[in-house]
């Protein structure tokens, strides 16, 4: 038999107004609408009307220096998936849930639930969570040292897979002869004695009649790629050529297949920022518009978060400040992101107020401005090259980039044969391929 096509994972991100973080200054709509519900529920059906794997929330436990001057995701996003699930019936759903400062038990049922309520639509996309203010949130002074949260990340992933596996589908036999409802001999508990976790079970929730939820990774380093080789499903990156997302694919699948897993089954999904417009060089005036509705201070406080330096004295006008970058093995912002937009700043030689741009506009994933033939032959080529397995899309502006995106861009990748016409299947899992 003939092995099924290759086909396109394409995720929606969630990023209220749009990537760039400008667009809810000049949208009619009032400034509170970009985090209310109404918002969310408008990107999901867009996504859901151009058959894409899933909406994606990203979050974060604390208030970012970027949460002052655009929205965010002020929604719990447990919350809000719940509410798309309700107004949806195909559109996967992935929730951002740290390791770091959650509960296994607690989020084992909250996953469940939301797995069983969407009918196995859920995916977890697990963060392991640095940043001191993060951290004063959860009764601590400082964050962990990334190896210590690393390894309770790896234990909390095992604890979490267990509790889901502990009421497996045949132990709700509900007999109306017997009045037996749980199987007491299938439902069993875990016993988890780590160094971390101390857990019972069995898990109080439904079974998960459609398979776990799918397992999503976020992490460049070292322990975060080994990571996501043993035990996710998909992985999130940052990338800006296909080459060093090629190389990553294969850096996980060397670590799936030292796990006992097949290598193919871990899926790399890069971010992709898209600046669509009928041209060229109409979508590059739209980025540049929407870039010059981010104040300079803003940029500037944006950039040295991304950084992780102080930015007192950090000025727009002066040359690039390598000399107060971070080591690359600091524990300060995200090691990924940080190396990429520095990559970008080092070849295209760009002062301060260059990078503060660069940044602005995104430019910590691969990015893509044009026409709806130029975005998508740059998604054909990443993945035709096998660099990914497809992409979390990042639109400038939702709704509208997304639904320009739908109705312009996806018919040609259908005609050339590497995305869906209608969704073949009703779970992500099922989506996903896995």
């Amino acid at each position: 038999m003939a092995d099924k096509p290759r086909r396109l994972i394409l995720n929606a991100n969630l990023i209220p107004g749009g990537t760039i973080g400008s667009p809810w200054r000049r949208a009619p709509e009032p400034a509170a609408h970009f985090v209310s519900i109404e918002h969310y529920l408008e990107v999901a059906r867009v996504a859901e009307r151009g058959k894409l794997d899933a909406v994606f929330l990203a979050d974060s436990p604390d208030v970012q220096p970027k949460d002052w001057n655009a929205p965010s995701r002020l929604l719990d996003p447990f919350v809000a998936q719940s509410v798309i699930a309700a107004h949806t019936s195909r559109i996967g759903l992935i929730v951002t849930a740290t390791t770091s400062y959650n509960d296994p038990y607690n989020l084992a049922r909250a996953f469940a639930s939301l797995a069983s309520v969407s009918d196995g639509r859920a995916g977890w996309n697990y963060v392991v969570t640095g940043g001191d203010a993060a951290a004063r949130n959860y009764s601590l002074d400082q964050a962990p040292p990334k190896s210590e949260r690393y390894a309770r990340a790896a234990e909390f992933i095992d604890v979490v897979t267990a509790l889901w596996d502990s009421v497996p589908a045949d132990g709700l036999t509900g007999d109306k002869t017997t009045g037996r409802y749980l199987d007491p001999a299938r439902v069993r508990p875990i016993e988890h004695h780590g160094k971390f976790f101390r857990v019972a079970g069995p898990l109080k929730s439904p079974p998960l009649a459609h398979g776990r939820p799918v397992l999503i990774q976020a992490g460049a380093s070292t322990h975060g790629v080994e990571l996501g080789g043993r035990t996710a499903d998909a992985v999130y990156s940052a990338h800006v050529d296909p080459e060093s997302a090629a190389a990553r694919r294969a850096e996980l699948r060397r670590h799936a297949a030292a796990a006992g897993r097949d290598p193919g089954s871990v899926k790399l999904l890069p971010g992709l920022i898209i600046v669509l417009a009928d041209s060229e060089a109409a979508a590059k005036r739209r980025e540049r518009e929407l870039i010059d509705l981010i104040p300079d201070e803003v940029q500037l406080v944006n950039l040295a978060a991304r950084l992780g330096i102080d930015p007192n004295g950090l000025d727009l006008d002066a040359p690039f400040p390598w000399e107060r970058v971070p080591d690359e093995n600091s524990d300060r912002g995200s090691r990924g992101q940080r190396a990429v937009l520095l990559e970008y700043i080092r070849t295209s030689g760009a002062d301060t107020r260059g990078a503060a741009r660069l940044l602005a506009s995104g430019s910590v994933h691969a990015k893509v401005v044009g026409g709806p033939e130029q975005v998508a032959d740059f998604i054909t080529s990443w993945f035709d090259s096998g660099a990914c397995d497809g992409f979390n899309l990042m639109i400038d502006e939702l709704p509208s980039g997304l639904a320009d995106f739908v109705d312009h861009v996806l018919p040609l990748l259908r005609r050339r044969g590497l995305f869906r016409t209608e969704y073949e299947t009703a779970t992500l899992r099922g989506h996903y391929g896995l």
